[in-house]
């Protein structure tokens, strides 16, 4: 049975989603309620991804959600928002049973390009070479799909062909125990 895997690219303004099924979209932020951000729309923001990566848990009951890890040295307000969203989104898996592999931004790009140091429009080119002509309306959704790739490797089901200089980065990532799924009857 093929499993049920998420990735999952948070960011403070959009975050991108790799579905289970292999499309992606993006959780855009809420309406502001004013000319100048409050307190509300952050809360409002929080709220809303939690409300929807939740449901898509419950929807595809995912056995796996890969999600990119915080960025070490980030200083600047979006930071702060963006540990929020991590933490409820978190949150959200742990509360669904959906087992959480966090994965370093320079591991995913190690996966993806060979190169820790790649740039977004790199990781795109990547993904369009290895997925038959890929593409994604965003940067997010294209970092999303390639952590759903290195979940789906890890659980058995690879999506391409990766040379080995890149599938080093998967001995980076702490992947977690993931139970099998019983195929239905």
């Amino acid at each position: 049975m093929t499993p049920q895997v998420m990735g999952i690219d948070l960011a403070a303004a959009c975050s991108g989603i790799a579905m289970p099924r292999g499309t992606t979209h993006v959780i855009r932020e809420p309406k502001a309620r004013g000319k100048k951000r409050c307190l509300l729309d952050d809360l409002d923001r929080i709220d809303h991804v939690e409300e929807h990566v939740a449901g898509l848990l419950a929807h595809y009951a995912v056995d796996l959600a890969v999600i990119e890890d915080y960025a070490a040295g980030i200083k600047s307000a979006a930071a702060h928002r963006l540990a929020e969203i991590g933490g409820v989104v978190r949150l959200a898996c742990h509360r669904a049973g959906v087992p959480i592999a966090l994965v370093n931004v320079m591991h995913l790009k190690i996966y993806a390009t060979g190169n820790g140091h790649a740039e977004k429009r790199d990781m795109a080119i990547a993904a369009y070479k290895r997925w038959n002509s890929a593409e994604f309306a965003t940067d997010d959704e294209c970092d999303a799909a390639w952590l759903r790739s290195m979940g789906m490797r890890r659980l058995g089901h690879p999506l391409e062909d990766l040379p080995q200089t890149h599938l080093a980065a998967m001995g980076k990532v702490a992947w977690p125990e993931v139970a099998e799924r019983e195929a239905p009857c």
